[in-house]
Order: structure tokens, then C-alpha cells, then sequence
């Protein structure tokens, strides 16, 4: 618990000073030569658990969890023609659980720095944003570390390549970006043409985010994505390829009727020793009494077809182990400082299910405070005897831990 405390006061600390003269010196201009923003943003979060009888899994029966981060923002123009953004980060967070290393987001190690990294607790910085841009008519060129998505959907996004959500991650504001160069070009009124190239990096445990600092261009990727916009409805389609596979697809959303939003996208992958296809398509709504309804149903050519497939080697490195789900949301705001969101997943492939609730209640023009609750259900599996260990993964959601959270933020 002394090491907790001391901890959980040097992340505090740590935040405080290592935003203390960005909140001195904001700042914001604007003149005919350009344009500079620099905005703040602090989260406190504490987290519980109530974890399943699985010991290869979970060593505790109940684990609390928290955690501070802090970014520093930064975006500008120069004359007509060029801008720039920047999004720094730095964040903390111990647990009573082991924290097991799961590499995050494909980019480059040299632009972030782990200052402690223990079993239970770790000290993070990074570069989120660095990026150039350069406009010229109607293009746009985006040079350096960048935040890129293709998705159309919501919950299930199977065309957004680079560093997307969870369909549970309710909090959405900062997109993680990645090395890459994108061009877009506006092809006419209603049609766009956008090329994308990200470099690619080596899984490397040595590195503070789990891969190399420099890349290998055996992962790079290429995308070609092409978009229009007719009868109600935007398409577009892409082609190119990620990492090691080589991806076509499309996507579309829009409404019909004037009342019923529809949404869908996928892709078809062809990748050494075989293929495999991703789809998502969703429905929506928005009611007059300003309740919001979406539903939307996902196939997942690269999960298991039975709970019997799983792989327990794999758990920490996908967000979907299964090949069928489908996810009911719905949201409402009961005033104009509290907004609740209720998301109801299933694992159609094993059974299991996941209800998720979300609230946010704004404390002021520049703060807020949000709680979450995770709700899980299905048959969680068992510890193997023998020697090594081994673990029978009952179903997907059925390993989930029931837990809570509470964040503070604070934006200046």
C-alpha cells in the first residue's frame, strides 16, 4: 500500500509539473500570417475488478487499478498554405495486478520513453501527433505521426487499419496516430481520392512500446481509398495493402427515408498460406426525445468458430477472438450536463456477452467526470493441471473481469 501511495503521488506530481507552464503560458492568435492553438488536457482514473477463478489469468480475486494522464496540444497554420499538430503525452497507472507487456501501437519506439516499467506499474511518454501539412488547391499533404481511419461504423470498424478502438472504449477523443504520409485530393464537388503510406516496424520487447525504433519495409503499408457521394449515400472503395496483406474493400453510409441511418464497410484480405474477409454493417437512429439507437452486426473471417479454437497466447493481442458478434448501443441525454450510454455486446460464435454502461457529467465548461461498468457473461473456462499449465478458454466475454472505473478530466 506504501508503494502504491507514493507512486500514485509522484504521477500526480509528475503531471502537474509536466504541464504547469503549458497552463501558464496558453495560448491562442490569429492574424494574416497564421495561427497558433496550444490546449491542455489532464485524466485521473481509478479502476475495480472482479476477476474470474482463472489463476493463469488473474492471480487476485479482486484488483483496483489507477492512473493519471496529461497531454500537451499544440496546432497551428503558417500563411495560406502550411499548418502543423502536435499531441504529446505523458501517463501513469499502477495495479494490483501483474500488467503483462502487450505492444502497443505499430509506430516508431524512438518517439516514446518508458520511465519505470515494473510488474505492477508504469511511467509513460510519447509523441501521440507530430505532423506537417501542406495545402495546395485541393490538396492536402499530411507528413509525420497522424491519426488515420477508414472506418464507417461505429462499434465494429474492420476498415480503420491503424490503432482502433474497442467496441466497449466509449471515450474516443485522442485516436492514437502512426508514421505515415497521406495525401488527399479532392477529385470534384461531391468525390475525394486518399493515399496512404505508414511505415511498418518490427515487434521488439527492448523497444518502449513494444516495436523497433526504425522500420522494416516488409510491414509497410499502401492504401488507395476512393470516395463519392450519390443517392443519399457516400461510397467509397480501397485497395492496397497492410502489413502483409494484401487488402481490397469498400464502404458506405447514409440514410434512407430521411429517418434510418445505414452503415457498412469490410474487406477481403489475401495474406501467405491463405485469405480471410472482415464485414461490418450497422443501423441508427435518433429519435426526437433526443434518445439515439445503433445496431450493428460483424463477421470476422479471421476468429475461431468455436470457443474450443481459442488461443490463450493470443488474448492480449486482438480485440475479437470469435468469427460472429453484434452490438446493440443506446444513448441519451438527460440534461445538458449528463449524457448515459448503455452497449450490450454478443458473442454469437460462443454465447457469451458483454453489457457495458457509460455516464459523463460535466463539472464545469473545462472538466468532467465520467463512470464506467462492465457487466460480463458466459462460461469463463478453467485452469488445466499438468505441468506446464494450461488454460480451457470457456468463452470470450466469459474471461472478462466485472469492473468499474471513475476518470476526472480536466481540458484548459
Amino acid at each position: 500500500m506504501r508503494f502504491q501511495k507514493k507512486t500514485l503521488n509522484l504521477l500526480v506530481l509528475a503531471t502537474v509539473l509536466l504541464l504547469s507552464n503549458a497552463a501558464e503560458g496558453f495560448y491562442e492568435h490569429s492574424d494574416e500570417s497564421g495561427s497558433f492553438e496550444a490546449r491542455g488536457f489532464l485524466d485521473f482514473t481509478g479502476g475495480y475488478s472482479s476477476n474470474p477463478d482463472l489463476q493463469l489469468f488473474y492471480k487476485n480475486r479482486y484488483d483496483h487499478s489507477y492512473g493519471a494522464a496529461a497531454r500537451l496540444l499544440a496546432n497551428g497554420t503558417v500563411g495560406p498554405e502550411f499548418g502543423f499538430e502536435f499531441n504529446g503525452v505523458a501517463y501513469g497507472y499502477g495495479s494490483t495486478a501483474s500488467i503483462p507487456f502487450v505492444a502497443d501501437v505499430e509506430r516508431s519506439s524512438a518517439a516514446e520513453w518508458t520511465m519505470r516499467d515494473t510488474d505492477q506499474s508504469r511511467i509513460h511518454l510519447a509523441i501521440d501527433h507530430l505532423n506537417l501539412r501542406f495545402t495546395s488547391g485541393g490538396e492536402d499533404l499530411i507528413v509525420g505521426r497522424q491519426a488515420i481511419n477508414f472506418a464507417s461504423c461505429f462499434y465494429f470498424t474492420p476498415n480503420d487499419f491503424f490503432a482502433p478502438f474497442s467496441a466497449q472504449t466509449f471515450f474516443r477523443v485522442y485516436k492514437p496516430g502512426v508514421d505515415a504520409l497521406r495525401l488527399e485530393v479532392k477529385l470534384g464537388e461531391l468525390s475525394q481520392l486518399s493515399l496512404v503510406a505508414a511505415l511498418g516496424y518490427t515487434p521488439d520487447k527492448t523497444g518502449a512500446n513494444g516495436w523497433s525504433a526504425s522500420p522494416d519495409g516488409a510491414r509497410n503499408s499502401y492504401l488507395a481509398k476512393v470516395s463519392t457521394a450519390f443517392a443519399n449515400f457516400q461510397w467509397s472503395a480501397l485497395a492496397g495493402r497492410v502489413a502483409d496483406a494484401t487488402i481490397i474493400g469498400g464502404s458506405l453510409q447514409g440514410e434512407v427515408f430521411h429517418w434510418l441511418g445505414i452503415r457498412g464497410e469490410g474487406h477481403y484480405a489475401s495474406v501467405a498460406g491463405g485469405s480471410y474477409a472482415k464485414a461490418a454493417i450497422g443501423l441508427e437512429h435518433r429519435f426526437s426525445d433526443g434518445i439515439t439507437v445503433r445496431y450493428e452486426e460483424f463477421y470476422n473471417g479471421q476468429g475461431a468458430g468455436g470457443a474450443s479454437q481459442y488461443d490463450p497466447a493470443t488474448w492480449n493481442s486482438d480485440y475479437y477472438h470469435a468469427m460472429n458478434y453484434g452490438a446493440l448501443g443506446i444513448g441519451y441525454q438527460f440534461s445538458p450536463l449528463l449524457t448515459c450510454e448503455a452497449l450490450r455486446i454478443v458473442n454469437f460464435t460462443d454465447g457469451s456477452v458483454l453489457t457495458a454502461f457509460y455516464a459523463v457529467y460535466s463539472l464545469s465548461d473545462n472538466s468532467e467526470l465520467s463512470a464506467g461498468l462492465n457487466l460480463p457473461y458466459g462460461n469463463s473456462g478453467s485452469d488445466g493441471l499438468g505441468f506446464p499449465p494450461s488454460l480451457t478458454i470457456g468463452s470470450e466475454y466469459g474471461v472478462f473481469p466485472y469492473s468499474a472505473s471513475v476518470d476526472l478530466r480536466l481540458y484548459f
